[in-house]
């Protein structure tokens, strides 16, 4: 009413302003008079709308409640004030009225003729509009209590209802809720909802279909907020219909939600695709069989599927889904296919660079034009996350070039005919140069210290890459010298006119943290100490995030864990104080194998491995192996303990017997050897070793080499080994980094004793350098020099043979080496060295397949001659290597660059299973 007054008022004061042009005196005073009649009845309106009632207000409160009549032995005052303050607030809560005590006092006695009678019920309620009146009594019967009720039904004299509820007296005021509301729930049962239920479902849990209503039986009916309900039933996408049935029982309003379910899937084909594969699309499709049919998720599949022919530069497709109904509440979908022709990008534009060239931004953005390869590299393909990741590209690209004002905006994307055109729109703005760099706040270095953290300075122009570089590497120093809380804050200030920005890094440290507790979780077999002992950090020392990280690395290393998690938490008590917690997923570390490789050194080889690396939860290693092969067959048992009573010092043996038919002759070893190790300086290690082998040569000839023929009597050898490793390679097998060193010498015979009397020195080097596209170059050497200590005692076994898989590859395995002149059997050499150039590149990486070439030169020299490269033998070829499930696959061809007349050309070698 008062928005048509409004527009009443409106029409007539523009009406008023249209008539004063012809009757001026008289059209001014009527109109003043009807917008002062119209005003007042706007405020009428208005008080009204105000003052009026509500609906639901005046149909809850129907209800008249008469304080209790107290019943007690003891003094009832406290206990009266405690009833009528618990009955007061009750009522309230139901929305309903309470008289006071005193308000009650004047209209009725309360003695002993108790309840009243309904005739001065009547009379309370002749000033009132109720329709029920609830009083009772409270009785106090020691430490527990009864209330009686009685609702009164004011239109009919013969209608009551009792209520009862006995309880202890602690339990007053719940025991006064329970009943007034059960009291609201039988009065005001045509305003509330006795029971809510949902029909019509088969497939639907009620229980799920409920969990999107609000009202619960016992509330208030509402019919607004039942529509409201039945909308969010609707929303769950569940149902082609929800209506709501209300019908009126003794209890109250029984709403009932009838459900109408969309039918389920029983199929889903694709038609029409030819250039991208079925499982593809299948894996974008948000529908399957056996699920409710959804509309909106098959307006997603069909998008889902766009946006996939769109990455595969097909920018025309047309999708359309199929519904068909074979039976009843059952569909079929088919997406139907009709691809357009290949789109790919023609031109990629730069507008608004002056300071780089296109070929600068073309180096560093993901999308690329079409080329000659595209049909296998897939250049050329538009992907617009890709397309939004190159804006952000170019944009860093300046910011990291002094241009530190510089934007990009949104790529434009424009399709002509078959071709795509991609334009990126850019503001340069002003280039900068560093100026001033100020260090200051709370430092714990000497200034020049700090700086000398920072290569900002050393740049050209102002680049953001190398400051957030330098911010890192403060914080990483800080939080290693226990600041775990500093902050490092650079403040940039440019200076337009000499285009120059000054940096002022500010820092806070904050408090000095130590370490409270290491927390280790997860570990059911693993034992505590032997985390704690791979763990960089202790418990009270200060707190250091770089010996995390590298804890992190050691428990790695461990190959315990399927999931490390290493998380520092302020203690709850302090703030000076970190607690470190490790957070752990032990895998098994017990594996028992039974399988069989090929080489083309041993041909078929029958493998059998028992291994535990974490023995009884020690982190100790026992391993039981057997390998059989036509040349080559070898038991051991080895044992590993790496902290001796939780020491750095490592010790293990080994037990073997081995095998092996050499070209001249066949040898059998039986033996056992000490190993002792000790870390010395970072990844540097320190081994010593001694053992005890006994070896008999067979099948010698008489008419055999010599140095062969001393050799049979050389049976028992006692050695001491010594070596200095360092490995630091990301992983064993393909590893992409790092580098593996060793040099070594082992001592046989002297003090000593045994039949063999010698000196073997031995170094290697492999050192792997990852490269772009994922590629690697690999470059690894070996030498080693052997002498015999005592005349006829160094055996012909011991001596330095090359050729193979893991020496020359090109060449049989022992091919090269030193020939006796009369006999022409190899004998070795006691002079040895070699080094194999790989370039390693990936071919199907989600399979680990990768392909390799190398270049291989090595030479195997006797004692009476120099370290000379005359004898130098080559080679080069290709391969493959592959982790495939039945171990560490290799297969490698070698060209003999120089062969002499008893060598093959080339030679393939292949192994596959075991290690190499």
């Amino acid at each position: 009413m008062l928005n048509c007054a409004l527009k009443l008022l409106i029409f007539i004061t523009i009406q008023g302003k249209r008539v004063t042009m012809r009757h001026t005196r008289l059209s001014k005073k009527h109109i003043i008079v009807f917008l002062f009649f119209t005003l007042l009845l706007s405020s009428a309106v208005q008080s009204f709308a105000g003052s009026a009632p509500k609906l639901e207000e005046t149909t809850q409160a129907n209800t008249l409640f008469i304080p209790f009549k107290i019943n007690s032995s003891a003094d009832t005052a406290e206990l009266t004030s405690q009833t009528d303050q618990a009955l007061a607030a009750a009522v309230a809560t139901e929305h309903q009225v309470m008289f006071s005590r005193d308000k009650a006092k004047k209209q009725m006695s309360y003695g002993a003729d108790w309840p009243p009678q309904f005739s001065q019920l009547e009379k309370i309620d002749s000033a009132h509009n109720f329709q029920y009146i609830v009083t009772g009594s409270l009785t106090r019967l020691g430490s527990n209590i009864s209330i009686d009720l009685v609702a009164y039904d004011l239109l009919d004299s013969t209608t009551t209802r009792t209520f009862f509820k006995e309880t202890a007296l602690a339990n007053l005021t719940g025991a006064v809720a329970e009943l007034v509301n059960q009291v609201a729930a039988y009065t005001g049962r045509n305003f509330r909802i006795a029971e809510i239920k949902i029909s019509g479902n088969t497939r639907i849990d009620s229980g799920a279909i409920l969990l999107h209503i609000t009202k619960r039986s016992g509330d208030i009916y509402n019919h607004r907020q039942l529509r409201d309900d039945l909308k969010n039933i609707f929303k769950m996408g569940y149902f082609n219909d929800v209506q709501i049935s209300v019908k009126d029982t003794e209890a109250g309003k029984r709403i009932t939600y009838i459900v109408k379910e969309k039918e389920v899937i029983s199929s889903v084909t694709i038609t029409g695709e030819k250039a991208v594969e079925t499982d593809d699309i299948k894996e974008v499709l948000t529908v399957s069989p056996n699920t409710i049919v959804s509309q909106k998720a098959i307006r997603e599949s069909e998008e889902n599927i766009r946006k996939l022919y769109k990455e595969k530069g097909f920018y025309d497709t047309e999708i359309t889904a199929h519904l068909t109904y074979p039976k009843e509440e059952r569909v079929n979908i088919r997406f139907d296919i009709v691809e357009g022709s290949k789109i790919y990008v023609k031109k990629i534009t730069f507008n608004g660079n002056k300071s780089f060239s296109d070929k600068e931004f073309e180096k560093i953005l993901v999308t690329s034009t079409k080329d000659w390869l595209s049909w296998f590299t897939e250049s050329g393909l538009l992907k617009r996350d890709m397309v939004k990741q190159d804006a952000s590209r170019i944009a860093a690209f300046y910011q990291n070039n002094g241009f530190i004002d510089a934007k990009v905006g949104e790529p434009e994307i424009e399709k002509h005919g078959e071709w795509l055109y991609v334009t990126f729109n850019i503001s340069e703005g002003n280039r900068y140069k560093v100026g001033l760099i100020d260090i200051k706040g709370d430092l714990i270095e000497d200034r020049q210290v700090l700086e000398g953290m920072t290569t900002i300075g050393n740049e050209k122009y102002f680049n953001r890459k190398i400051l957030r570089d330098d911010v890192m590497r403060i914080t990483d120093y800080y939080a290693a010298n226990g600041y775990a809380y500093a902050e490092v804050d650079p403040q940039v200030t440019k200076n337009t006119e000499e285009k120059r920005v000054s940096l002022s890094i500010n820092i806070r440290k904050g408090e000095l943290v130590h370490v409270n507790r290491i927390i280790i979780k997860g570990n059911s077999r693993t034992r505590d100490k032997v985390i704690r002992r791979a763990m960089a950090i202790d418990e009270q020392s200060i707190f250091d995030a770089t010996a995390l990280k590298k804890s992190t690395e050691r428990l790695q290393r461990l190959d315990y864990f399927e999931d490390i998690n290493i998380t520092p938490e302020p203690a709850y008590d302090a703030d000076n104080l970190m607690d470190v917690i490790v957070e752990l997923k032990e895998k098994s570390t017990g594996t028992f194998s039974i399988g069989a490789g090929f080489s083309s050194v041993d041909g078929l080889i029958l493998m059998g491995d028992i291994t535990q690396h974490n023995f009884l939860g020690r982190g100790q290693s026992l391993t039981l192996q057997g390998n059989i092969g036509g040349d080559n067959t070898r038991y051991n048992v080895s044992f590993t303990e790496p902290h001796l009573n939780d020491s750095k010092l490592s010790f293990g043996f080994d037990v073997y017997h081995w095998t092996r038919d050499f070209d001249d002759y066949d040898k059998e070893s039986n033996g056992v050897a000490l190993r002792l190790g000790y870390p010395i300086w970072r990844r540097w290690r320190l081994y010593g070793s001694w053992g005890y082998d006994d070896s008999n040569m067979t099948e010698v000839s008489e008419d055999a080499s010599q140095i062969i023929l001393d050799s049979v009597d050389i049976n028992i050898t006692h050695f001491f080994s010594l070596s200095l490793s360092r490995d630091t390679r990301n992983r064993n097998f393909n590893p992409n980094k790092g580098s593996q060193n060793t040099i070594s010498v082992k001592k046989a015979g002297g003090l000593l004793g045994g039949d063999a009397a010698y000196t073997k020195y031995e170094a290697l080097t492999s050192w792997y350098f990852g490269w772009r596209w994922n590629t690697v170059f690999h470059v690894k050497a070996s030498a080693g020099y052997i002498t015999e200590d005592d005349s006829g005692k160094l055996p012909v076994y011991e001596k330095f043979y090359l050729g193979g898989l893991n020496s020359m590859r090109g060449f049989e395995s022992g091919e090269i080496s030193p020939v006796d002149p009369v006999t022409d059997e190899k004998i070795g050499g006691e002079k040895m060295a070699y080094m194999n150039l790989e370039y390693i590149f990936p071919l199907v990486e989600d399979m680990g397949l990768n392909g390799l070439v190398f270049y291989d030169m090595g030479f195997v020299n006797e004692t009476d001659q120099d370290w000379e490269f005359d004898d130098i033998r080559s080679s080069v070829g290709f391969g493959f290597r592959w982790l495939s499930p039945m171990g560490p696959l290799r297969l490698e061809w070698g060209y003999n660059i120089d062969p002499l007349d008893s060598e093959d050309q080339s030679l393939w070698d292949f192994s596959i299973g075991g290690s190499f």
